[in-house]
């Protein structure tokens, strides 16, 4: 376990090196995470200086906001936003739970996923309320995987999903609002994210890293970049899967006894 945990923090390490690394991502919806695994990349992210965004489960997710205050995530990034009712919704949460924990020296930043076509449809009303509303939005990212599902599409790098791009981004350009690139970002998605400049997207994601985007980066670099993130997710993951392994030799020891006693 120790040198799982000593490869995982120095993947992490690498990335921070790299100077483009944004955040640590966990999250409570596709991902599934738990409570001590969020535990465990909270204090890593923290003993290293590293800031992390936590992705709960939905705008009425009022557990997951408790759970990340309370942990100490920088960011909170709401899943799945459709309508300016499902954005009041969330804000509603984030402002009384920030009120809550007031006495926190910082209060988390409150990011939104646009990843359908509903959400795309109805984007200008959740910006016109954003706006009307003061409401403490920073930052929309796009999730490109959910949005291509939504149009029953299978490529997230087509021209309807950069169409569909650009028109949010447009609207958050207007609107000071940040905007980062997500959605199944591999190497391929050089191309796609070159139709913009660090003026008008902040960063790109991938499932666990955020990075910061200049649009003078090549495609070597991007390349890296990405494949950094990827040895983190993949060290991550051997991590998580030896701790359960562990665990449940732990209760086959148990289980052996109990049945040996009960045979006897």
């Amino acid at each position: 376990m120790n040198s799982l945990l000593s490869e995982l923090e120095k993947n992490l390490l690498s990335l921070k090196s790299s100077n483009s690394l944004l955040a640590i991502k966990a999250e409570f919806e596709a991902e599934g995470t738990r409570i001590d695994e969020l535990s465990i990349l909270s204090y890593l992210c923290t003993k290293n200086e590293i800031p992390l965004t936590l992705k709960i489960g939905g705008a009425s997710a009022k557990r997951d906001f408790y759970e990340a205050f309370q942990l100490g995530a920088d960011n909170i990034l709401v899943p799945m936003i459709e309508s300016d009712y499902a954005l009041e919704n969330c804000c509603q949460s984030f402002n009384d739970f920030a009120k809550d924990f007031k006495s926190l020296n910082k209060i988390p930043s409150l990011s939104i996923n646009i990843e359908s076509i509903t959400g795309c449809k109805n984007f200008r009303n959740i910006i016109d309320k954003i706006k009307i509303l003061s409401l403490p939005i920073r930052n929309i990212v796009i999730g490109r995987s959910d949005l291509a599902e939504s149009l029953g599409l299978k490529d997230v790098n087509s021209e309807i999903i950069l169409n569909e791009s650009s028109k949010i981004i447009e609207l958050c350009n207007k609107n000071n609002i940040e905007v980062t690139i997500g959605g199944n970002l591999t190497k391929d998605s050089y191309v796609f994210l070159k139709n913009y400049t660090e003026n008008q997207i902040k960063a790109f994601e991938s499932r666990k890293c955020t990075f910061l985007y200049l649009n003078i980066i090549d495609k070597s670099e991007f390349s890296e970049i990405i494949e950094m993130g990827l040895k983190f997710e993949l060290s991550w993951l051997n991590f998580k899967r030896k701790m359960y392994l562990s665990r449940s030799e732990e209760e086959n020891l148990r289980i052996s006894t109990i049945n040996k006693r009960i045979s006897k």
